[in-house]
């Protein structure tokens, strides 16, 4: 068990059952790629603790030295040692020079450029969703949300398009090691990932530093040494493709049946704004953080100790009922508040303008489009834990 307090609680496995949305994981097991799960965690959900978790410098997050010192043999996983190593397991300078050396890849001129890119994939995947037969059963997300995802991913990173089919598959066991009990069947599978996608990557920032170009590649081929540039080109991917793909499937899903969908196709800004806004806080792309306590410090009344392990769980923060009202129901015009989505301090999320972007462009399309567009089963989620999303949409396009 972990430990409890009045201002936390825990779920079961059966808390939540398949199918509505995604949601935390049972109490216990490890959490974060291949921490140990101590006894003693102490676990944060309300919205107020959860906060302090994420934006407080008392807090960081686990590194390499708590990996050796908690994990011994954590180096001899490819699959840790390409996707447990980027800077989202750093602290100090050593995540600022990381960071450092992927910011230009999320510039203001690089996000105009990734723009296009957007635009150009969405219209070619609705003109193909155009042809399908009239009242037939379509799922959106292999059908539209994926491939705009997977194609403006493999552009952030410098990709060709057409290898994004293979790299996406190859980047979702990588994902399964930020769930807490990852098991030896887990980690046989991200071992074998790695190994594949290790290659091609090695060989793209090869060829950047002969050859730059504007991605993220080349700015990290530039800054980093090669095992750090193809650590933060898996996550480029990982965030890319996954995180973006969770918020347009959940947002499309509820716009279908809200009274938002007209203003929000028409591209009225706020309506879109805060659309993605509430799908942001219903269906967060990163279901839970972990932090290690650098010294002493109380959180919401709970003593944490020095060297103490925290869990918070971002998906409930974000439906805490004394921080939204009515927290479980989708309200595109709520006011979007501080969201959590996304994390908070120095870790905040280095791609969230470019998801929003993404989401800006594809919603009004696709409600343009297909103004009678409608649900035509639930959303079904995919297996993982923490970066919960989902594995198919269906519709029909013109009832």
């Amino acid at each position: 068990m972990h430990r409890t307090t009045d201002r936390v609680r825990h779920s079961r496995a059966d808390d939540h059952g398949p199918g509505a949305r995604p949601g935390p994981p049972p109490s216990g097991g490890r959490s974060g790629p291949g921490s140990q799960g101590r006894p003693d965690v102490i676990v944060f959900r309300r919205y107020a603790e959860v906060s302090v978790v994420a934006r407080d410098p008392a807090f960081m997050v686990k590194d390499a030295d708590w990996f050796d010192a908690h994990l011994p043999g954590w180096r001899q996983s490819a699959g840790m040692r390409l996707f447990g190593t980027h800077m989202l397991f750093h602290n100090g300078a050593s995540h600022q020079r990381l960071r450092k050396a992927m910011v230009p890849a999320f510039s203001p001129a690089r996000l105009r450029s990734l723009r296009e890119v957007v635009r150009t994939v969405t219209e070619q995947r609705l003109d193909l969703l155009a042809e399908q037969p009239s009242g037939d059963v379509v799922d959106l997300h292999a059908l539209l949300t994926t491939p705009v995802t997977r194609g403006t991913g493999c552009a952030l990173v410098g990709l060709p398009e057409q290898d994004g089919p293979r790299v996406h598959e190859l980047v979702q066991p990588l994902l399964a090691l930020l769930d807490p009990g990852v098991g030896l069947p887990a980690l046989t599978r991200a071992d074998r990932a790695a190994n594949a996608l290790r290659p091609c990557l090695d060989a793209l920032v090869t060829e950047r530093r002969a050859r730059p170009k504007d991605d993220l590649a080349s700015s990290a081929a530039a800054a980093l040494d090669d095992d750090e540039a193809a650590s933060a080109l898996s996550l480029g991917l990982a965030g890319g493709f996954d995180t973006t793909l969770t918020l347009l499937d959940y947002a499309i899903s509820g716009l279908l049946t809200s009274t938002a969908r007209a203003a929000v196709a028409s591209g009225e800004d706020s309506a879109v704004h805060t659309a993605i806004n509430e799908a942001l806080r219903l269906s967060a792309p990163i279901g839970l953080i972990t932090r290690i306590a650098r010294h002493e410090v109380t959180v919401g009344g709970v003593r944490v100790p020095a060297g103490q392990e925290v869990m918070a769980w971002i998906c409930d923060a974000n439906r805490d009922p004394e921080r939204f009202p009515e927290p479980d129901s989708f309200e595109p015009q709520r006011p979007a508040g501080r969201l959590l989505s996304f994390g908070g301090g120095p870790h905040y999320c280095l791609g969230a303008q470019l998801a929003k972007l993404e989401a800006s462009l594809v919603l009004p399309a696709v409600l343009r489009r297909f103004p009678r567009m409608a649900p035509a089963g639930p959303l079904r989620p995919n297996d993982r834990l923490n970066v919960r999303g989902w594995t198919e949409l269906p519709v029909v396009l013109d009832p």
